[in-house]
């Protein structure tokens, strides 16, 4: 599941790699952390050694991560009723809401694939910053979607302009 783009697959992926290959780290574990995937870049802090752009803002310390991990860490699912009220904020055009219904999807919180799919392209639709990331994302490697890099390059450019510096740093990286 890792190549369809699941990002607690890749992020388990990854950790098979990190144990089999004596500690380095995984593209596997990287692009998990890059989808939100939160154990992903708790486990990339602790081990990494690259210096590069994207390693270091994709580390940097971001506050909305601390608050997840805080409220949703610890609980394997999360109960119905809360992801109903969720539902009901994304519906009333909540954009935060949206894209948290994505972001439990990437960390294996209750939310499926198909569920948090139209979530995501919602938030997108909505000029959520890290949800217009996270699609280019999938259109970038081909998770979900079709491989296709001149779409990727508009939605990452538009998290960019939208403030989402990892999204800056991404697109310095790969325009390289």
């Amino acid at each position: 599941m890792a190549q369809d783009g699941h990002p607690p697959s890749q992020f388990e992926q990854g950790m098979r790699e990190i144990s089999s290959h004596s500690n380095q780290p995984s593209n596997w574990l990287f692009i998990a952390a890059l989808q939100d995937h939160q154990q992903a870049t708790h486990y990339l802090k602790k081990i990494a050694r690259e210096a590069s752009p994207i390693h270091k803002e994709l580390l940097a310390v971001n506050p909305d991560n601390r608050l997840f991990i805080n409220i949703y860490g610890p609980i394997a699912k999360v109960a119905k009723n809360d992801l109903n009220a969720l539902r009901k904020k994304g519906n009333q055009g909540d954009i935060e809401a949206q894209y948290l219904m994505w972001k439990l999807y990437a960390n294996d919180k209750g939310v499926s694939k198909a569920e948090a799919w139209p979530w995501l392209k919602q938030a997108a639709g909505n000029h959520h910053p890290r949800a217009n990331f996270s699609l280019g994302l999938l259109y970038y490697y081909g998770y979900i979607v079709p491989e296709e890099k001149k779409r990727a390059y508009q939605l990452i450019l538009k998290s960019s302009e939208l403030g989402f510096n990892l999204a800056t740093v991404f697109l310095k990286e790969y325009e390289k």
